[in-house]
């Protein structure tokens, strides 16, 4: 994971060089603002030392999200009051979104969608019967608050990590998730959240300026720009950075809320390849890493970790949480707890020296 981290943060470099234009310092403020936090990985997975500090990292961050999403669920049954850009009005049934202390309630979907597998790996991995009850209820409490944020998105990232956690830990919990899909199709906010996607107003929305628009935007300034190779230039279109340097008065600047069209709005083709190159190399070691934990108590946890690394991928894909410092340091540290828990302290054999 060290070669196919450090290939991207070269790869960054290269493309860095190469599109440069005449606003240097936001070209450099992009760069780094895409993969400064990628040293969480590095920098994790040099710091722990054993199991021991592994799980009390584990335990930590599950335990801060329980918290987050309790505060969420409360929210949602005092009827929180927000903004009204949230909801489209023929979204009758939904009467608020939770969000807990995050900006918007899509990143409250994506920070569940990364600890809720997490929460049930440590409910398989706890021997002690009171330690796995406590963790189901975190778990299932994380759902929850996923489902009041009324992000399709968050929900849609959830359900792929649950598919591939039953599918490495325990192919029963199928039949948990299809009671707990057909009973959530009779919630009216989830039927007006799915429906809405299916009406003429959903479809003018979208095109008005909804995520249709937005990536559509982008893929219209590479193309006027002739950037298919190596993109706009870093910092230059589509997320956090560009939206606070608007330095070229020819774009209508929005973010893209697509991680991997902002990729290719800013770096291009090549720049797009290289990212899907490093997830790919971390997607591969993290399912070693289940194959190679091979104990009771570690496949679960490393599961976990997997599943919501891969849900939140899939959650970029509609939005961009990766442009949330918080959520990209999160990543990289889950997936260094991972690669850690996976490979770097399998115990020697027993006709071993240490």
């Amino acid at each position: 994971m060290d070669v196919w981290l450090s290939g991207y943060l070269l790869a960054g470099v290269i493309l860095l060089l190469f599109t440069v234009t005449n606003y240097l310092s936001v070209n450099i403020t992009g760069y780094r603002a895409s993969m400064e936090y990628i040293l969480m990985f590095f920098l994790v997975t040099r710091l722990l030392r054993d199991d021991g500090d592994m799980l009390l990292l584990y335990r930590a961050m599950i335990l801060i999200a329980f918290v987050f999403a309790l505060h969420g669920i409360w929210q949602f049954v005092v009827g929180v009051e927000i903004p009204d850009t949230w909801t489209d009005q023929a979204e009758t049934a939904v009467r608020t979104r939770v969000f807990s202390i995050f900006k918007n309630p899509n990143i409250m979907g994506g920070y569940m969608v990364l600890f809720a597998p997490m929460a049930i790996g440590m409910a398989y991995a706890s021997e002690r019967p009171a330690e796995k009850v406590f963790y189901w209820i975190c778990g299932l409490c994380m759902c929850l608050a996923c489902l009041f944020t009324m992000s399709r998105g968050a929900w849609l990232a959830l359900a792929v990590a649950a598919v591939l956690f039953a599918l490495i830990v325990d192919r029963r919990l199928f039949g948990l998730m299809l009671v707990a899909g057909i009973a959530a199709c009779f919630l009216p906010f989830v039927r007006s959240r799915i429906g809405y996607l299916f009406t003429p107003q959903f479809a003018e929305s979208n095109e008005r300026g909804g995520r249709a628009k937005r990536w559509q935007t982008a893929l219209g300034y590479v193309d006027e720009y002739h950037a298919w190779t190596c993109g706009l230039g870093y910092g230059m279109y589509g997320g956090a950075v560009a939206v606070q340097n608007k330095v070229n008065p020819m774009f209508d600047y929005m973010y893209v809320d697509n991680y991997y069209v902002k990729i290719l709005a800013e770096n291009g083709i090549a720049g797009l390849t290289a990212f899907l190159s490093a997830i790919a190399g971390l997607l591969w070691g993290g399912l070693r890493a289940c194959g190679l934990a091979g104990s009771k108590e570690r496949k679960p946890l490393c599961a976990g970790m997997l599943a919501g690394l891969v849900g939140i991928l899939i959650h970029s894909l509609f939005e961009s949480l990766w442009e949330e410092p918080y959520m990209m340091a999160l990543f990289f540290s889950v997936a260094a707890m991972l690669i850690f828990a996976g490979f770097l302290n399998r115990k020697p054999a027993a006709n071993q020296t240490p």
